[in-house]
């Protein structure tokens, strides 16, 4: 009997051992596996890595390639202005076109899209004393034809490395005041008798060319060169005529 409960101990002893020495030769058989395929395993999570990495750029490239920044700034002007039709008519039956100088003061802002496109808004005011201007001399101090306009541009530039070329145009509209002082003048204070005020909206056009020069990264200076073509029904002075802006735009 005791040999018999000697030997069954002797069994469950040898059990234990062998499962102990199974689940060793397991947990070697799985390092040795894990030592065996440790390269494809580390190139595996290397190109899962580079796969969201390159994902994340691609993702970001495609917003760079569309948005390329933008740019916003103020230009001076100055140009020549058409006046037709007529202005003022006199008593006696003459009429009065004033053509002349006119200067004044704007700016546009501008984002850059793809590669050639920007796309923006302008605004300017325009200022020509028409008592200057009068080749009969017939308006006195204090007239004057002062335009105002405004609309969406888009333009075609080229990057170069510090000369960026462009062409473009804008659509519009605007309002011009005339003022005609025939007898009198500004400085006295008192009622003028021969004067006509009047005022205009307009419909525009305007193509133009000009370049930007890089003094910095971002800070250009740009030159413009364009003609307004105006169109209105019963317009009395038609701000028509090239305008050279020069200004400085600042870019992001």
């Amino acid at each position: 009997r005791e040999l018999c409960s000697f030997c069954g101990l002797g069994d469950g002893v040898r059990q234990t051992r062998q499962r102990q020495v199974g689940e060793l030769l397991y947990q070697d058989g799985i390092f040795v596996l894990i030592m065996r395929y440790k390269l494809t395993i580390i190139l595996f999570f290397c190109a899962c890595l580079v796969w969201a990495q390159n994902d994340s750029t691609a993702l970001q490239l495609e917003k760079q390639r569309i948005f390329q920044g933008c740019g916003g700034g103020m230009m001076v002007h100055a140009g020549y202005l058409f006046g037709q039709p007529t202005a003022a008519t006199l008593p006696s039956g003459e009429n009065i076109s004033p053509q002349g100088l006119t200067y004044g003061l704007g700016g546009s802002m501008r984002v850059h899209l793809w590669k050639h496109l920007r796309v923006g808004m302008e605004g300017f005011s325009s200022t020509m004393k028409s008592e200057a201007t009068d080749q009969h001399n017939f308006l006195q101090k204090g007239s004057y034809i002062r335009t105002g306009w405004g609309g969406v541009i888009a333009d075609a530039c080229w990057r170069l490395e510090k000369i960026w070329p462009y062409i473009g145009g804008s659509v519009g509209g605007g309002a011009m005041r005339t003022l005609s002082i025939v007898e009198g003048s500004q400085d006295d204070w008192r009622p003028e008798e021969m004067a006509v005020l009047h005022k205009q909206g307009f419909g525009y056009v305007n193509p133009y060319v000009g370049m930007d020069y890089c003094i910095t990264r971002r800070i250009h200076a740009t030159f413009r060169l364009d003609w307004m073509l105006a169109f209105a029904n019963k317009q009395l002075v038609y701000p028509t005529g090239p305008r050279l802006y020069i200004g400085i735009m600042f870019c992001h």
